[in-house]
């Protein structure tokens, strides 16, 4: 009986061991997040960045299938998530590119969904959701930091010669600031961290700008970036730092005009009307969205299945080149040299009505009215913490410029769509938050 004893330990001793190890395995579901997050500007390190969501995912489906998953399933947010979902599925089993579109949503649309209810159901103490942001900003300042390093100030003064060299780190960088930067700027309006932590943060923003600056394709991130600072600056009533962001610009703007004037002039033309109403001006993008538009009024309503990569293929095998190569050359050129993920709709709301239709699009504005309308919110009755504060300012700004780069730029998936969608979560804990407070 000793012996038995000593053998077999209690039933429940043993249940309470098990108990602590499977909630410790919990305990990695935030940090996967993290690194997740983390990787998302890199255009390296693919296979971190899909193992810790993978393990994340694993995680995160065993712990709500034993435990149950808390959520407000009534929120408006989560509902227009479901109802986006629900109608890109729709688009996607009626489009003729079943496979592809399927293969499109489990890289792209499955991912920005898990990394949503993971944030909204593992993050709703403040140390977490502050340390997302740190994550977040801090990853953009890593890819900063290796392009300053990689690059002697040569190459970074004609850094369209580096772009033709392949440095990859360099993919897509302007693009991302028009995220990364309204988001750092936001948070260092409204948190109290430590003067040398926020000093580093504002130098690290200072070579942001400099390089989406110098960067010469970036004239739409410019703006972009631009505009949100100042509709924060303004907001939060610092009017000298606006003086200040006024003279950082004229000082990069005289340098860039000594050492490489051809670039001040292409960002001058950000002042002229023809920019916004030549195809010269656009650069080529009034050709792509006539033939865009042509495809979309074929299939109106639910488009052409998730997924913009096929688009080329689309015009090919739907025959729309056939049809524009006397019609239209310029964009009989774009999409005949442009293969299977090289032609873009270069403009969000057309590619959004390319893959999903109309009804799509209304599923997203839906999603997005949501986050803004909690945004809004958040803003009537103040800055009551720090994250609230973050969303005042870094939300708004994000969205601000998210609108101003997708006039020419179609981003809602891929990296834009993580980035995007942890935005949205971000806002719904906060928002959440706020109103367990009030009640």
């Amino acid at each position: 009986m000793l012996q038995n004893f000593w053998l077999k330990p209690a039933p429940h001793l043993m249940r309470g061991f098990n108990q602590g190890i499977e909630d410790r395995l919990y305990g990695f579901i935030p940090p996967l997040l993290l690194i997740y997050i983390f990787f998302q500007p890199f255009n390296h390190f693919a296979g971190i960045k899909n193992t810790a969501f993978i393990l994340m995912s694993l995680l995160f489906l065993i712990k709500i299938t034993r435990k149950g998953i808390n959520i407000h399933w009534k929120d408006s947010t989560i509902i227009a998530l479901f109802i986006l979902g629900l109608v890109i599925l729709i688009s996607i089993f009626l489009s003729n590119y079943v496979i592809d579109s399927l293969n499109a949503f489990r890289k792209n649309f499955l991912y920005q969904t898990v990394a949503f209810f993971v944030i909204v159901t593992e993050f709703h103490e403040v140390e977490k959701l502050k340390a997302l942001l740190h994550t977040v900003i801090v990853s953009f300042i890593t890819v900063t930091l290796i392009i300053f390093i990689k690059n002697p100030p040569a190459n970074l003064l004609n850094i369209l010669e580096v772009k033709a060299q392949k440095e990859t780190f360099l993919r897509g960088y302007a693009l991302n600031a028009a995220f990364y930067v309204p988001f750092t700027i936001g948070y260092l309006f409204s948190t109290k961290d430590r003067l040398s932590i926020k000093a580093f943060y504002w130098l690290m923003l200072l070579a942001e700008f400099v390089l989406v600056w110098l960067y010469y394709s970036s004239r739409t991130t410019l703006a972009a970036v631009l505009a949100a600072g100042v509709i924060m600056i303004v907001m939060s009533k610092r009017y000298k730092m606006l003086l200040a962001m006024l003279i950082v610009f004229l000082g990069v703007g005289i340098i860039t005009y000594f050492k490489k004037p051809e670039l001040l002039e292409r960002h001058k033309t950000l002042l002229y009307p023809a920019t916004y109403m030549t195809n010269e001006g656009l650069s080529g993008r009034l050709g792509i969205w006539k033939g865009t538009i042509d495809m979309i009024k074929d299939r109106p309503a639910l488009g052409y299945g998730y997924g913009w990569k096929k688009i080329a293929i689309v015009a090919r095998e739907e025959g729309y080149l056939e049809r524009w190569k006397e019609k239209w050359p310029d964009t009989y050129d774009f999409f005949e040299k442009g293969g299977y993920g090289r032609a873009s709709p270069h403009n969000l709301i057309l590619q959004i009505l390319f893959e999903v239709g109309i009804l799509g699009l209304l599923a997203f504005m839906l999603f997005w009215a949501t986050v803004f309308l909690k945004t809004t919110g958040i803003i009537k009755k103040g800055c009551a913490s720090e994250l609230s504060c973050f969303v005042k300012y870094g939300v708004l700004g994000v969205l601000v410029a998210y609108s101003i780069i997708n006039i020419t730029n179609s981003l809602w998936e891929e990296t834009y769509g993580v980035l995007t969608f942890a935005l949205s979560a971000i806002t719904v804990v906060i928002y959440e938050q706020n109103r367990c407070k009030n009640h």
